[in-house]
């Protein structure tokens, strides 16, 4: 991993291990190992299903919904009259939307490893201590 990925994987682990840390602290369920195997769960499933929502992204699931909707926004009557009092003050300032081709070749793809492993940890972890202690 180069250090963008190890950052993010950082990020991700501490932010998943923090909503696992506060399920622990605030839980009332009957046994020790009971909290720690559930916090170890929620703190795992929080980013791989982000890193699942972020995979179907990069698959372009959601490509044609966004493209339609900020269609539909562009061509408002609200958004019509902003853009021709922006045109009259700074002429050829508009943006277009374009093509819905033009549209998928300038999306960007994002990195789904490091919220997939991050995920993979803490369920790994969750699920040993399940196998351990049950």
């Amino acid at each position: 991993m180069h250090s963008l990925s190890q950052k993010r994987f950082i990020k991700d682990m501490l932010i998943s291990g923090a909503i696992g840390l506060a399920y622990f602290t605030l839980s009332h369920a009957g046994t020790l190992s009971l909290k720690l195997v559930n916090s170890l769960f929620l703190a795992g499933i929080f980013p791989l299903l982000y890193g699942g929502f972020l995979a179907a992204k990069n698959l372009g699931m959601f490509h044609l919904f966004i493209y339609s909707h900020r269609k539909l926004w562009k061509y408002g009557k609200r958004q019509e009259k902003e853009e021709a009092e922006n045109e009259e003050i700074a002429p050829g300032t508009t943006e277009t939307l374009g093509t819905y081709s033009q549209y998928l070749a300038e999306t960007k793809t994002s990195g789904i490893a490091e919220p997939l492993l991050a995920g993979g940890i803490w369920l790994s972890l969750s699920l040993l201590l399940t196998f351990l202690y049950f």
